[in-house]
């Protein structure tokens, strides 16, 4: 038996997160609803323009969202990032951590600390504009090969496409996890990524990747299916063994050769921000998956960690209450 279900790898970013008209969208001419990679200026620019509204700061990154959703969840999961020697790196390490992930973060004394400021709208759609900060300074060397073994799940995302030495590490650490026998699990994470980068996408899928997760739109520019059902089969094709295709307040779909199965959501007490909800869904699968559980099952949990995370503000997991959530699906999901 390994000692860990999941190790993660991904960009340690603090979210800033702020709850704005559109007008200011407008003001700073933001694309709304996608991520924008941005300087250092860009970054100062936006949080004067949202120095008078509510912020929240809670640690981030897609793929430390999933990795803490699975420690939470009472899973063994580990994270490994980088962040600078400064408040926000320190702050960051220390709440991972505090969330029961082990943590392999690496500090160093140059730079800054990437953030993500998060623009939330009234109708609960967020704008990510991402300061990567020392993140782009993560590479293969960062890699633990002995944690890596002692692994069941390899995770990452798509977000980790941005430089050279951080794809160069993603690569690195699927071929070592395929050599140790680990699933692979990728989550595409954003339509501007694989717009950007789908040719190495596609080669990254084909050749590494067990467990697939993308929304409809993501899927739609992987596959050329604007059909959510025929994308998840080309998917499967392929080569994945599992491909998941979120659609929103419709639910989700999980493939698996020519099984495909419709997963409902779990109405949430209140709808208030979707930021990190299709983080907080792939957590909730990897840690069903990594328990041994059917894929409904592990659809189930997925989406309704998905609807608790919805009805509070920001990615504030310590916000939920995971005995209550254990206990629903003890009693609802895994009866």
């Amino acid at each position: 038996m390994k000692k860990y279900d999941v190790i993660g790898l991904g960009n340690a970013l603090m979210d800033v997160q702020a709850f704005i008209p559109e007008k200011v969208l407008n003001k700073l001419k933001i694309k709304k609803g996608i991520m924008h990679l941005i300087d250092e200026s860009k970054s100062r620019e936006i949080l004067n323009s949202i120095s008078n509204y509510k912020t929240i700061s809670v640690p981030g990154g897609s793929c430390a969202n999933t990795i803490s959703t699975i420690s939470m969840l009472g899973g063994k999961s580990v994270y490994t990032g980088i962040v600078t020697d400064d408040m926000y790196g320190r702050l960051y390490e220390s709440k991972i951590a505090q969330r029961g992930v082990k943590t392999l973060i690496r500090k160093v004394d140059f730079g800054i600390t990437g953030t993500s400021i998060i623009l939330t709208t009234d109708d609960a759609e967020r704008t990510m504009n991402t300061h990567l900060g020392v993140c782009r300074e993560y590479s293969k060397d960062d890699i633990n090969l002995d944690v890596l073994s002692e692994s069941n799940i390899f995770h990452c995302t798509g977000y980790q496409w941005d430089t050279p030495t951080q794809k160069e590490a993603v690569e690195f650490a699927m071929a070592n996890a395929k050599k140790f026998g680990l699933s692979i699990s990728f989550d595409i994470a954003d339509p501007f990524c694989i717009e950007r980068n789908v040719g190495e996408f596609k080669k990254i899928i084909t050749n590494y990747v067990d467990i697939l997760f993308g929304n409809k739109d993501e899927s739609k520019i992987l596959t050329g299916k604007d059909d959510p059902i025929e994308a998840g089969k080309e998917i499967i094709k392929m080569g994945v063994k599992i491909a998941v295709v979120k659609v929103g307040s419709k639910g989700s779909y999980i493939f698996s050769g020519d099984d495909v199965i419709k997963i409902d959501i779990y109405p949430a007490e209140k709808v208030l921000d979707s930021t990190g909800c299709g983080d907080i869904y792939g957590g909730g699968f990897l840690y069903g998956y990594s328990k041994g559980y059917d894929f409904t099952k592990c659809g189930k949990i997925a989406s309704y960690m998905a609807s608790s995370i919805i009805s509070v503000p920001g990615v504030q997991l310590e916000s939920l209450d995971f005995n209550k959530i254990n206990k629903f699906i003890e009693e609802n999901i895994l009866k």
